[in-house]
């Protein structure tokens, strides 16, 4: 089954408007950890504060926004929210020392559209194709992932880290431009039901699934932290990571998206959660070998984003497979916490970790990834209904 043409330019006006964001915060993210450090009073435990401080207040609000975008419609909460995070962008461009970074990255977070995002995704299309939905939406945000990490060390070296924040901004301004003019109508929802909500948050396929996107994203917050700071540490300049990230981005881009679509038709979504963990394992096995040479950091980091770009895919939809429309921003707003939550996490520890040992954040990572295999992997809500 497709996407239906009002599916279809739903899915790509909402994905351009998350893909504009974050095509701004993935610009500092290959080099943040090198550049944080170069503030004033700044060590490798405060850069990581303010590196994880961003996803600290995006966990903290995704309720409260969900909540409001139930009850006041998807678009004025997305338009809020995005002009919020334009404000802390440029008020991070000016940020003198590293206490002023943390603070402004702090209210950058603030705007946390996340879980509308999804909430709307879910909106706009039917249960059958929500995979689908989310897959092109990964690719529409995989592409702007890997434009903005090869540009990005190339802007920093040339206008300054500083300059980055007022990309951010601007691209900011543009995804209120097309949240403005081209958001899609989306159905009427009916009111809250709060006993939905609780049902579903206490059934433990729902927790496996709140739990999956918290090790996810600490563990990619976690190497995107001291990934760099490994490619400083044997001689490759900030300006040169451009070429790293599009070694180890290809990979998945060629491969994920192209899995997960087969994996959905062929209903073997399953099955692919156990491959995606299976990599992010290996990712960190690879990394914890330190060889302290390129191949290995190639070799790690490659395995990583093909996990990684799995979950990326399937976790969001399996979330807006098992809400109604009028509870999906609440819910889809828990599933954010937990996933900027681990981001918090992972990014804040990260800075602690490598300045007392360099290979402590892979261990601390390892032993979630560990964690995980007990806990369980989530599986998508249909498949599960026609294997009772």
């Amino acid at each position: 089954m497709k996407l239906n043409r009002n599916e279809l330019r739903g899915v790509v006006v909402i994905g351009t408007v998350i893909s504009l964001r974050l095509l701004g915060i993935f610009l500092i993210i290959p080099v943040f950890s090198i550049y944080a450090t170069n503030y004033e009073g700044a060590t490798l435990s405060s850069a990581g504060v303010a590196f994880g401080i961003y996803a600290l207040t995006q966990s903290l609000l995704q309720i409260p926004f969900g909540m409001a975008s139930d009850r006041f419609g998807r678009k004025p909460v997305i338009v809020s929210g995005l002009l919020i995070f334009c404000l802390g962008s440029i008020l991070c461009g000016f940020a003198d020392n590293i206490w002023e970074l943390i603070a402004t990255r702090a209210l950058q977070g603030s705007g946390a559209i996340g879980a509308v995002a999804i909430a709307s995704l879910g909106d706009s299309t039917r249960n059958e194709v929500r995979a689908q939905s989310f897959m092109l939406t990964g690719m529409i945000i995989g592409t702007a992932f890997i434009i903005s990490l090869i540009i990005g060390p190339v802007l920093a070296g040339k206008f300054g880290f500083e300059s980055l924040f007022f990309i951010l901004s601007a691209l900011g301004l543009m995804a209120v431009f097309v949240t403005v003019f081209m958001f899609p109508e989306l159905p009427k929802k009916k009111a809250r039901d709060r006993k939905e909500i609780l049902l579903k948050l206490r059934e433990p396929e729902m927790g496996k699934i709140l739990s999956s996107t918290f090790i996810t994203s600490l563990c990619l917050n976690l190497v995107l932290f001291i990934y760099p700071l490994d490619w400083k540490n044997i001689g490759t300049s900030p300006q040169d990571l451009w070429s790293v990230y599009l070694v180890i981005l290809a990979p998945s881009a060629l491969l994920a998206n192209a899995y997960i679509r087969i994996s959905e038709t062929r209903k073997k979504l399953k099955q692919a959660t156990r491959f995606g963990l299976f990599f992010l394992v290996a990712a960190f096995l690879i990394y914890l070998l330190r060889a302290s040479d390129s191949t290995t950091l190639y070799l790690a980091g490659a395995v990583f984003f093909l996990g990684y770009s799995i979950f990326q895919s399937i976790l969001p939809a399996f979330v807006t497979q098992r809400v109604s429309s009028e509870n999906r921003g609440v819910v889809s707003g828990f599933f954010n916490l937990a996933n900027f939550m681990g981001a918090c996490v992972g990014g804040m520890s990260a800075g602690i970790l490598y300045e007392t040992h360099q290979s402590l954040p892979l261990i601390f990572g390892l032993l979630f990834l560990i964690l995980w295999n007990f806990v369980g992997l989530p599986g998508p809500p249909l498949e599960q209904a026609e294997e009772e």
